[in-house]
Protein backbone atom coordinates (compact mmCIF):
# COMPACT_ATOMS: atom_id res chain seq x y z
CA UNK A 1 0.00 0.00 0.00
CA UNK A 2 1.13 3.61 -0.47
CA UNK A 3 -0.18 6.26 2.82
CA UNK A 4 -0.33 9.37 0.04
CA UNK A 5 -1.84 11.73 2.59
CA UNK A 6 -1.45 12.39 6.04
CA UNK A 7 -3.29 15.25 8.56
CA UNK A 8 -3.96 15.97 11.87
CA UNK A 9 -7.71 16.65 13.26
CA UNK A 10 -7.10 20.31 14.55
CA UNK A 11 -9.42 19.53 17.24
CA UNK A 12 -8.44 16.22 18.24
CA UNK A 13 -4.51 16.15 17.47
CA UNK A 14 -5.62 12.36 15.63
CA UNK A 15 -3.39 11.43 12.50
CA UNK A 16 -5.48 10.26 9.79
CA UNK A 17 -4.37 9.27 5.91
CA UNK A 18 -5.12 8.15 3.22
CA UNK A 19 -3.84 4.94 1.53
CA UNK A 20 -4.06 3.60 -2.33
CA UNK A 21 -5.21 0.29 -3.00
CA UNK A 22 -2.80 -2.87 -5.42
CA UNK A 23 -5.65 -3.38 -7.60
CA UNK A 24 -8.86 -2.39 -4.97
CA UNK A 25 -9.82 -0.70 -1.79
CA UNK A 26 -7.85 2.68 -1.70
CA UNK A 27 -8.55 4.11 2.03
CA UNK A 28 -9.15 6.69 4.47
CA UNK A 29 -7.84 5.51 7.92
CA UNK A 30 -7.25 7.15 11.44
CA UNK A 31 -3.61 6.42 12.66
CA UNK A 32 -3.96 5.63 16.08
CA UNK A 33 -0.92 4.39 18.41
CA UNK A 34 -0.22 0.93 17.08
CA UNK A 35 -2.19 0.84 14.39
CA UNK A 36 -2.71 -2.41 12.04
CA UNK A 37 -4.37 -1.61 8.52
CA UNK A 38 -3.94 -5.08 8.11
CA UNK A 39 -1.83 -5.13 4.73
CA UNK A 40 -0.80 -7.09 2.67
CA UNK A 41 -3.91 -9.58 3.59
CA UNK A 42 -6.75 -7.28 4.17
CA UNK A 43 -7.22 -4.37 1.59
CA UNK A 44 -10.65 -2.23 2.55
CA UNK A 45 -13.15 -3.66 5.28
CA UNK A 46 -11.62 -7.30 6.68
CA UNK A 47 -15.34 -8.55 5.99
CA UNK A 48 -14.64 -8.36 2.67
CA UNK A 49 -11.16 -10.33 3.21
CA UNK A 50 -12.33 -13.76 3.84
CA UNK A 51 -10.15 -13.57 7.19
CA UNK A 52 -10.45 -12.58 10.93
CA UNK A 53 -8.08 -10.34 12.91
CA UNK A 54 -6.46 -13.26 14.82
CA UNK A 55 -4.96 -14.29 10.58
CA UNK A 56 -3.22 -11.21 10.85
CA UNK A 57 0.77 -10.47 12.11
CA UNK A 58 0.52 -9.03 15.74
CA UNK A 59 2.88 -7.19 17.63
CA UNK A 60 2.60 -6.18 21.52
CA UNK A 61 0.47 -3.18 21.39
CA UNK A 62 -0.52 -3.44 17.86
CA UNK A 63 -4.54 -3.82 17.13
CA UNK A 64 -6.29 -3.84 13.48
CA UNK A 65 -8.63 -1.38 12.69
CA UNK A 66 -10.91 -0.97 9.42
CA UNK A 67 -10.55 2.14 7.40
CA UNK A 68 -12.63 5.16 7.96
CA UNK A 69 -14.10 4.89 4.82
CA UNK A 70 -13.03 2.89 1.49
CA UNK A 71 -13.96 2.81 -2.26
CA UNK A 72 -13.62 -0.74 -4.35
CA UNK A 73 -11.82 0.59 -7.06
CA UNK A 74 -8.22 1.90 -6.56
CA UNK A 75 -7.61 5.12 -8.24
CA UNK A 76 -5.48 7.04 -6.27
CA UNK A 77 -6.33 8.54 -3.55
CA UNK A 78 -3.76 11.62 -2.39
CA UNK A 79 -3.62 14.19 0.36
CA UNK A 80 -6.15 14.35 3.07
CA UNK A 81 -7.03 17.72 4.30
CA UNK A 82 -8.75 19.39 7.90
CA UNK A 83 -10.00 22.89 6.54
CA UNK A 84 -8.96 24.69 9.47
CA UNK A 85 -10.75 28.13 8.92
CA UNK A 86 -14.32 29.15 8.51
CA UNK A 87 -13.34 30.91 5.30
CA UNK A 88 -15.64 28.67 3.04
CA UNK A 89 -18.18 28.17 5.45
CA UNK A 90 -19.26 26.83 8.72
CA UNK A 91 -20.18 23.48 6.91
CA UNK A 92 -16.41 22.97 5.82
CA UNK A 93 -14.78 24.21 8.75
CA UNK A 94 -12.52 20.94 10.46
CA UNK A 95 -13.91 18.76 8.11
CA UNK A 96 -12.32 17.03 5.31
CA UNK A 97 -11.02 17.05 2.01
CA UNK A 98 -9.46 14.47 -0.38
CA UNK A 99 -7.88 14.23 -3.42
CA UNK A 100 -7.03 11.73 -6.40
CA UNK A 101 -4.71 11.38 -9.04
CA UNK A 102 -6.12 9.40 -11.49
CA UNK A 103 -9.92 11.02 -12.23
CA UNK A 104 -8.89 14.81 -10.76
CA UNK A 105 -11.72 14.64 -8.06
CA UNK A 106 -12.05 16.42 -4.73
CA UNK A 107 -14.11 14.91 -2.14
CA UNK A 108 -15.06 16.32 0.89
CA UNK A 109 -16.81 14.64 4.38
CA UNK A 110 -17.88 15.40 7.13
CA UNK A 111 -16.32 14.14 10.53
CA UNK A 112 -18.56 12.90 12.86
CA UNK A 113 -19.68 14.32 16.19
CA UNK A 114 -16.57 12.06 18.07
CA UNK A 115 -14.35 12.97 15.43
CA UNK A 116 -13.94 9.38 15.27
CA UNK A 117 -15.54 8.62 11.79
CA UNK A 118 -17.38 10.32 9.17
CA UNK A 119 -20.83 11.55 9.02
CA UNK A 120 -23.14 10.17 6.65
CA UNK A 121 -27.13 10.61 6.68
CA UNK A 122 -29.11 7.96 4.66
CA UNK A 123 -30.92 10.83 2.99
CA UNK A 124 -27.68 12.62 1.14
CA UNK A 125 -25.69 9.96 1.21
CA UNK A 126 -27.78 6.85 -0.24
CA UNK A 127 -25.73 3.54 0.19
CA UNK A 128 -23.07 4.61 1.49
CA UNK A 129 -24.02 3.37 5.09
CA UNK A 130 -21.31 0.28 4.08
CA UNK A 131 -18.74 3.21 4.28
CA UNK A 132 -17.55 1.72 1.37
CA UNK A 133 -18.10 3.53 -2.35
CA UNK A 134 -19.08 0.45 -4.56
CA UNK A 135 -21.03 2.70 -7.83
CA UNK A 136 -20.62 5.90 -9.26
CA UNK A 137 -24.06 7.43 -7.57
CA UNK A 138 -22.10 6.79 -4.27
CA UNK A 139 -18.79 8.40 -5.86
CA UNK A 140 -20.71 11.45 -6.96
CA UNK A 141 -22.47 11.96 -3.54
CA UNK A 142 -19.24 12.67 -2.03
CA UNK A 143 -17.49 14.82 -4.59
CA UNK A 144 -17.31 18.19 -4.80
CA UNK A 145 -15.63 18.94 -6.91
CA UNK A 146 -13.96 17.69 -10.50
CA UNK A 147 -11.45 18.19 -13.37
CA UNK A 148 -8.63 19.08 -11.44
CA UNK A 149 -6.16 16.82 -13.57
CA UNK A 150 -4.39 14.92 -10.64
CA UNK A 151 -4.60 16.34 -7.08
CA UNK A 152 -1.33 15.58 -5.64
CA UNK A 153 -1.23 18.12 -2.45
CA UNK A 154 -4.32 20.37 -0.85
CA UNK A 155 -3.57 22.94 2.17
CA UNK A 156 -5.16 25.60 4.07
CA UNK A 157 -3.52 28.24 3.13
CA UNK A 158 -2.53 31.33 5.29
CA UNK A 159 -5.50 33.20 4.19
CA UNK A 160 -7.77 30.46 5.46
CA UNK A 161 -8.78 29.09 1.98
CA UNK A 162 -8.32 25.83 0.20
CA UNK A 163 -5.59 25.75 -2.28
CA UNK A 164 -4.71 22.41 -4.70
CA UNK A 165 -1.80 21.39 -6.16
CA UNK A 166 -2.60 19.75 -9.73
CA UNK A 167 0.11 17.58 -11.80
CA UNK A 168 -0.82 16.26 -15.09
CA UNK A 169 1.17 12.88 -15.82
CA UNK A 170 0.79 13.16 -19.89
CA UNK A 171 1.90 17.01 -19.97
CA UNK A 172 4.11 16.65 -16.70
CA UNK A 173 2.42 20.07 -16.05
CA UNK A 174 1.06 21.62 -13.00
CA UNK A 175 -1.72 24.35 -11.65
CA UNK A 176 -2.23 25.87 -8.25
CA UNK A 177 -6.07 26.25 -7.37
CA UNK A 178 -7.51 28.63 -4.93
CA UNK A 179 -11.03 27.23 -3.48
CA UNK A 180 -12.87 29.92 -2.49
CA UNK A 181 -16.90 30.45 -1.63
CA UNK A 182 -19.28 31.97 -3.65
CA UNK A 183 -19.59 35.10 -1.66
CA UNK A 184 -16.06 35.56 -1.94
Amino acid sequence: RNSFGMAFDPITGILWDTENGEESYDEINIVNPGFNSGWKAVMGPISTAGISENDLVQFPGSNYADPVFSWVESFGITDIEFLNSQKLGERYANNIFVGDITQGNLYFFEVNENRNGLNFNTQSYPGLSDLVVDTDDESSSITLGTGFTGITDIETGPDGFLYILTHDRETGNGDLYRVTSSTQ
